[in-house]
């Protein structure tokens, strides 16, 4: 079941990731969820937002390459790691620039976005010590 959770998820986001391309073809801006703008640009603090969760995904997979050279990831565990320094830098961004409250719940859906990836992707534990 959390597997099906999480694969909805990502085809979601995936289909509004494909439309807001689109929509930069076009010349017509599209932030999240699909707000369309055709004249104005989009949100200084969406923008900053995005700008930090980069720089902190980037630090992340900096400093794990440092520590465990050659370990491997899932791409739904790089997209989880992805969504949860979205979600810390959108906090930080929103509190720092003083937003209104409604604009959380940008930071509160990408949060559970993650804790979902999170829980989908976590390895089975297996039962070493289970009777036989």
């Amino acid at each position: 079941m959390r597997h099906f959770l999480s694969k909805i998820l990502i085809v979601v986001l995936t289909l509004i990731g494909i439309i807001i391309l689109f929509g930069e073809i076009i010349n017509i801006h599209i932030y999240f969820p699909l707000t369309i703008s055709e004249n104005d640009k989009i949100p200084y603090h969406r923008m900053q937002s995005v700008r930090l969760s980069l720089i902190i995904t980037f630090i992340y997979f900096g400093i794990r390459y440092m520590i465990w050279n050659t370990v491997k990831m899932y791409p739904v565990q790089v997209l989880n790691v992805i969504l949860k320094s979205l979600s810390a830098s959108s906090l930080f961004v929103y509190f720092t620039l003083q937003m209104e409250l409604r604009e959380y719940w940008f930071v509160l859906f990408f949060f559970i976005v993650a804790a979902i990836l999170h829980f989908s992707s976590r390895p089975e534990i297996k039962k070493y010590f289970k009777q036989r």
